[in-house]
């Protein structure tokens, strides 16, 4: 009834104005709709477009204009004559489509496979092999590449002097190799949460007609789940376009630029060039946005219902003797992104060198790591930001999600794109709208300006999971409260809250994880008073410190896993229903 909900045209006569706010007016209150949920409704319609389109509207601003933020300047078209007029900038665009699609192909290869073995077959040890596939999210893109740099080295690689293999990781490949390892969680997420919804009827008709199982996947159950394909894929592509840590690590040694290194060296590379840099960050945002009209147009062309009015069935395949070999495939993905560079970084943090020889050993390294006059300082700050970030977000989210799936107010539409936003800007490029937007603002220079950067990045994030949560909660809870005279906000607060609190839980550690490793937005937005914890393991990479960088790592990711493990073991949080 809410979502067929109009407003009226009131009849033709007396009244003018008046009368048709009066109509309108009734309209609202016919339709239940009280006057907090529509204040509610549209403080966070507004929030949500200050929040995006404040800095993307600066940054547009910044593309025509000489000065650099927080100075007047002349309109100007030179930034665009200087940017599309360089070779070096088509250049990274190529690059930064090649890094696009080969990540995401990469990311398939490993992530449907997974899912499809996790959900669809009677492989032993399901919850070891899904643990070994969304490990890889709880850690970070920036630690791999790190990591990596001491194994696939084509010089001192561990991989090349182990094992004789010519690995080069200071290529585009092996910016796709590391990516993609990394990026393949968000394909099992997508792929196992669609598979769990495929009636195994329709694979068995193409049995029964004779068509074997490869041709069946093919042909059948991928093309019913091609809407969490291309949602995944979407999503990995749009991500991997603006990843700042792995492209810098990786590229800058072999200058090797992307767009997103690109945008970084154009506005911090003396002298710095912001009309430049605005202009490729918009040309990524258009990026995104093609990419994800592309899909829509590609979804509306086909119809792909999976649940019918009939009984649902899900039947196990049996892998027979392939299962020793899909079991160990299953696990040694988590063994090559999780195990492999944890035991490397490891090894060279007790080690006063980044050596692939097993000694000399050291803790000389972790002394001058932890000795760092401001490593406690930076700790701190991290943990109080994504802390006091992921609270807020929380706060945030739990709302715009009710009001979207639960309210009768007009607008939510408006207010569910506007959330979903962000999904097409970069953190890079995000970073780079909030220099243009408040760098004359009192909280330019705090952490409050990371906070807002994180809030706006990972909006989508917090709205989808809690999202998921609201629409399990049915509605005959929250008409009972107002049945026996319960408002909206009552209901809300009383009713819909302590249900949502599980989802809750788990959203908040995904959120405090995601801030606490978070780096592209970070590498633009911090000064020397607001470094965070990544960024204090960057700048010891610039400085060749790789023993002190492996031991900063390694801090931040015992950090990320520790709460993970309070969470789960002591608060009892089950943490997977929000990433499936």
């Amino acid at each position: 009834m809410a979502e067929g909900f109009k407003l009226s045209k009131p009849a033709a006569g007396p009244g003018g104005i008046g009368g048709l706010v009066r109509a309108q007016a009734q309209a609202l209150r016919a339709s239940g709709v009280t006057a907090v949920e529509m204040a509610v409704m549209g403080a966070m319609t507004l929030l949500a477009l200050w929040m995006v389109l404040y800095p993307v509207a600066w940054l547009v601003w910044g593309v025509f204009h000489s000065a650099p933020p927080g100075e007047g300047g002349e309109w100007t078209l030179q930034n665009f004559r200087e940017v599309f007029w360089n070779p070096s900038y088509w250049t990274a665009v190529g690059r930064t489509l090649a890094l696009g699609i080969g990540v995401v192909v990469l990311s398939s290869a490993i992530g449907i496979p997974l899912a499809w073995l996790v959900v669809k077959t009677d492989l032993p040890g399901k919850r070891w092999v899904e643990l070994s596939a969304i490990l890889p999210f709880f850690t970070s893109t920036f630690i791999g590449a790190l990591a990596w740099t001491l194994l696939g080295n084509p010089t001192n690689g561990m991989i090349n002097l182990w094992l004789g293999i010519p690995l080069n990781i200071y290529s585009v490949w092996g910016m796709i190799w590391v990516t993609g390892v990394y990026m393949a969680p968000y394909m099992y997420l997508f792929t196992a949460a669609a598979l769990r919804s495929v009636d195994t009827t329709y694979e068995e008709v193409s049995f029964t007609s004779g068509a074997g199982l490869l041709r069946t996947l093919t042909r059948v159950t991928f093309p019913l789940i091609l809407p969490a394909l291309l949602s995944g894929m979407t999503l990995v592509f749009i991500i991997t376009m603006g990843v700042f840590g792995v492209a810098a690590i990786l590229g800058f040694p072999a200058r090797i630029y992307v767009l997103a290194t690109d945008i970084y060296s154009k506005a911090f590379y003396s002298p710095p060039r912001f009309g430049e840099a605005s202009v490729a960050a918009t040309s990524l945002i258009v990026m995104s946005a093609l990419c994800i009209m592309s899909q829509r147009w590609l979804l509306r062309r086909g119809s792909y219902a999976l649940v019918s009015g009939r009984g649902f069935r899900l039947k196990l395949y049996s892998l027979g003797k392939l299962t020793p070999f899909a079991l160990a495939g299953s696990l040694s993905y988590g063994l090559i992104a999780v195990v492999l560079p944890f035991l490397v970084m490891v090894k060279v943090s007790f080690q006063p060198y980044a050596t692939p020889n097993f000694g000399p050993w050291t803790l000389n390294s972790w002394y001058i790591f932890f000795n760092k006059p401001d490593l406690m300082d930076t700790t701190l700050r991290s943990l109080y930001l994504s802390t006091a970030g992921a609270t807020l977000s929380i706060l945030m989210t739990s709302v715009i999600a009710y009001v979207i799936h639960r309210g009768r107010a007009p607008g939510r539409r408006l207010l569910e794109q506007i959330t979903a936003m962000p999904v097409a800007i970069p953190g890079i490029v995000m970073g780079l709208g909030l220099i243009w937007g408040y760098i004359i603002w009192p909280i330019w220079g705090t952490i409050w300006i990371l906070v807002l950067a994180y809030l706006t990045i990972f909006m989508p994030y917090g709205v989808r999971a809690l999202g998921a949560n609201v629409i399990q909660i049915h509605h005959e809870l929250e008409e009972s409260s107002r049945v026996h005279g319960g408002s909206w906000l009552r209901t809300f607060l009383r009713v819909v809250l302590p249900l949502l609190r599980p989802g809750i839980s788990s959203t908040w550690i995904l959120l405090f994880v995601i801030f606490l490793r978070e780096i592209s937005a970070a590498v633009l937005l911090t000064t020397h008073t607001t470094r965070v914890l990544p960024i204090l393991i960057f700048e010891q990479w610039t400085d060749g410190e790789l023993n002190i960088m492996c031991a900063g790592a390694l801090l931040l990711t015992f950090i990320m896993f520790s709460v993970i493990s309070i969470f789960k073991l002591v608060f009892k949080v089950d943490v997977t229903p929000v990433y499936r």
